[in-house]
């Protein structure tokens, strides 16, 4: 047996520094301790050992808490008194106290044994309860009860033996068993003030005989005094309680029903009838309707998933994996067309998917694959357009934004025109991302389809500002969307035979590369995604290395820059440029690198000098819009570069809000372009979803299961099924839309709905407007 003793060289040992003893101990084996307390707290539980060995414990002077959640196998014996909370929410261990107990002694337990040598403290056995998977627990004490013993007992047995207690009127104290439901007290001795909610059995069965006799005798002999056995077990002083039934309690009631007490004993005119109308309503005990506190609302849609947020084409994913989830393939493959015409070459290509980085189920495990499912939706054909309007819109420039903008203002019936200076469509998108990252065909495919909707095109067309005058006056709208293909220059010494990165990548998807870097040292100026491009079209023409240097940490996108550095590029910064000579690049600080090849890739800006200047540029280059991409002039947008710089997917965004915009001007309609808030990750419960880190997924038609559908409801009829007052029911449409509605009357505001809901769809508002509306205190 271990010896621990608590109080040393006037130094008291805390209840963390014993616990930190104890632990020290068991790992060396120890199960039996001897401990000199001190004062210290939840000696003896929860504890165990792995291989299961019962444990014992021989304590004095303890503090409060004695066998807290103490486990089965531990035995907990106590030489004299103890302080409160003994055996509080035992889970099994037995408890042995010599002496008096404190107040709450056996509160909440659960299981297990706890003996009491003496008297027991206030609220004594509250809140015992009984597990039917486990063995009830038991509270014997051989003496009395302070007040308020087994208030809200809801199971388990104790047994009071009234020894000693010839002055107490009542050996279980004032108000005992209020509240109580369940389990069984015997008591021995006088009893006084029972609450109607329990019944006292005078006349003991032999059951409970038996289970007296059998548990008085291992009770006696845990706390030393066997000789009390023949005394204590004479029949004629034990009675027994039990908590009535929901049946016998009612018809024992005499009380009034509210609405009957407040029509006969209610102050007339209320309590605050000089200052508030009482209109007689009776609060039911449990709120319904209008008296709830708060009540659920279904707000489905009313947020934005993560990946719509970050979207900057707006493409609702979670509405698409919706879809397939009912089945409705085609149908969610097509609607990625009412945002982007672009969803194989941008979405499954190009883009770095913005969506994907922010989706919730990353959290989990693997993000769901929206990129990919854009490449099943590339070979669809276009849908039906609206009637012809009549209306000529102008559309200069054929990238990304342009032809996003002209695909939404075909599909409204406008006659659209493109005017490109060069002889092909696709602005950088075809001519400038490398074809082995973004593959010529896919664009081709996807930009037919938007042709086929009748948007007609004019080749070869050097814009001036004549033309564009002309162009404004003879359509009813114009997008500018020329993007910005006029490269930036450094200037330095030797800076004339350095080379553009735009200028590189064009000539190279075109089979005509302007330089021929194969077996040379290649140093490309600014790190960002063209550079990185051209690291990699350098290293596939053969060069022998390949360096990209920039002023600052590059701000290339992760796939970008892997690509490039997995072909064995090497990245620097910082690095200032200062001098380009006889085959090497110079810096201001650092040694110079070997470059035969310079590839400048600082940006582009756009060619703007033939706009009128009552479009207001920014920094010089750039054109000046609001929100919807609208100019000083009401009749003229832009969009895409030519605005800034940005992502594809931002231009194609762009091209699509001001088509809309600019529809909405032609039809002289108001023009609204909310975009929802970003749905709050804590309305969501991820509970429900079991990672699956070993499966990566890889089949974008299959990813119903693990979307997450965060703020858009994906009819799973959790909320039905949890809801205890049937209140919330699935209504069907006839367009096979539906809804979940809240019948008011049987709703009692509890929120297990708003709690339970994967997607974060159910909301609690509060009643507050509702009453003050009532009672017409809110005034429009």
């Amino acid at each position: 047996m271990k010896h621990l003793t608590t109080y040393t060289n006037n130094h008291r040992a805390s209840t963390q520094e014993l616990l930190q003893q104890i632990y020290a101990a068991m790992d060396e084996g120890e199960t039996e301790f001897a401990i000199e307390a001190s004062g210290q707290h939840d000696i003896g539980g929860p504890l165990w050992t792995e291989q299961g060995q019962p444990l014992k414990f021989m304590v004095s002077n303890p503090g409060q808490r004695v066998g807290s959640m103490g486990m089965p196998g531990t035995e907990i014996i106590v030489e004299g008194p103890a302080p409160a909370d003994v055996g509080w929410l035992n889970a099994g261990a037995t408890i042995v106290v010599k002496g008096d107990g404190g107040d709450t002694t056996g509160h909440c337990a659960a299981d297990g044994l706890i003996y009491i040598g003496g008297r027991a403290g206030t609220r004594t056995g509250s809140l015992m309860k009984h597990d039917p998977a486990y063995a009830a627990p038991q509270l014997w004490i051989l003496k009395n009860t302070g007040s308020f013993s087994f208030e809200f007992m809801g199971g388990g047995i104790a047994v009071v033996c009234g020894y000693d207690c010839d002055e107490f009127d009542s050996v279980i104290g004032d108000r005992a068993c209020r509240g109580m439901v369940g389990g069984v007290v015997y008591v021995r001795g006088p009893i006084k003030g029972l609450p109607g909610n329990v019944k006292l059995v005078n006349n003991l069965v032999e059951e409970d005989w038996e289970f007296l006799g059998s548990g008085l005798s291992k009770f006696l002999e845990a706390i030393g005094r066997p000789e009390l056995y023949d005394e204590l077990l004479v029949q004629w002083p034990w009675h027994k309680i039990i908590a009535k039934g929901y049946a016998e309690q009612k018809q024992s009631r005499q009380r009034d029903s509210l609405p009957a007490f407040h029509a006969r004993r209610w102050i007339a005119g209320g309590l605050f009838g000089d200052v508030l109308t009482d209109r007689g309503d009776v609060v039911p005990l449990v709120p319904i309707g209008s008296y709830r506190s708060y009540s659920p609302v279904w707000n489905n849609a009313v947020f934005a998933a993560p990946c719509e947020y970050a979207c900057p084409s707006g493409i609702p994913t979670q509405d698409r994996i919706n879809l397939l989830r009912k089945g409705k393939i085609r149908e969610a493959l097509d609607l990625v067309l009412q945002y982007n015409p672009f969803p194989g070459s941008v979405c499954g290509a190009a883009c770095p998917n913005p969506c994907m980085t922010a989706c919730t189920r990353q959290t989990i495990d693997f993000a769901v694959l929206a990129g990919p499912l854009g490449k099943c939706s590339m070979d669809l054909p276009a849908p039906h357009s609206a009637s012809p309007t009549g209306k000529k819109i102008a559309i200069i420039g054929s990238g990304v934004g342009g032809l996003s903008a002209a695909w939404q203002l075909a599909l409204r019936g406008h006659e659209v025109t493109i005017f490109e200076r060069s002889h092909a469509l696709g602005g950088k998108m075809a001519h400038a991302i490398p074809h082995d990252r973004l593959e010529k065909d896919i664009v081709q495919t996807e930009i037919r389809r938007i042709l086929s909707l009748g948007v007609k095109i004019e080749y070869d067309f050097e814009m001036t500002r004549e033309k564009y005058e002309i162009l404004r006056d003879t359509h009813d709208g114009v997008i500018i969307a020329i993007g910005a293909h006029r490269s930036r220059e450094l200037s330095f010494p030797g800076s004339a035979r350095t080379v553009s990165a735009l200028t590189f990548l064009t000539s190279a998807n075109a089979g005509q590369p302007s330089i021929d870097p194969a077996g040379k040292s290649v140093v490309v100026v600014g790190a960002g995604d063209v550079g990185m491009d051209a690291c990699c079209v350098a290293w596939k023409l053969g060069a022998q290395s390949v360096t990209a240097v920039d002023i600052q940490e590059p701000a290339s996108n992760s796939r970008e820059r892997a690509s490039a550095m997995a072909l064995g590029t090497e990245i620097s910064w910082p690095c200032v440029v200062r001098e380009y000579r006889d085959g090497q690049l110079f810096f201001e600080e650092g040694e110079p690198l070997p470059a035969d090849v310079v590839i400048v890739s600082i940006g582009e800006v756009p060619a703007t000098d033939w706009v009128p200047e009552n479009i207001l540029r920014v920094k010089g280059h750039w054109l000046a819009v609001d929100e919807s991409g609208r100019t000083r002039d009401p009749k003229v947008f832009a969009v895409g570069d030519v605005v800034k710089p940005g992502l594809l997917t931002e231009a194609i965004g762009a091209g699509r809000h001001a088509a809309l915009a600019l529809h909405a001007y032609i039809a002289d309609e108001p023009f609204d372009f909310p975009r929802k808030q970003a749905i709050p990750q804590d309305r969501l419960n991820l509970a429900y979803f079991t990672p699956r880190l070993n499966q990566c997924p890889t089949d974008p038609l299959s990813e119903a299961e693990r979307c997450i559908s965060c703020g858009t409801c994906r009819d799973c009829n959790i909320c039905v099924y949890i809801c205890g007052q049937n209140a919330i029911n699935r209504f069907e449409h006839a367009n096979g839309a539906y809804e979940f509605r809240v019948e008011e009357e049987r709703c009692i505001g509890c929120g297990f709905c708003a709690a339970a809901c994967p997607s974060g769809i159910w909301t609690m508002v509060p009643n507050l407007l509702a009453e003050m509306e009532k009672d017409g205190v809110a005034k429009s």
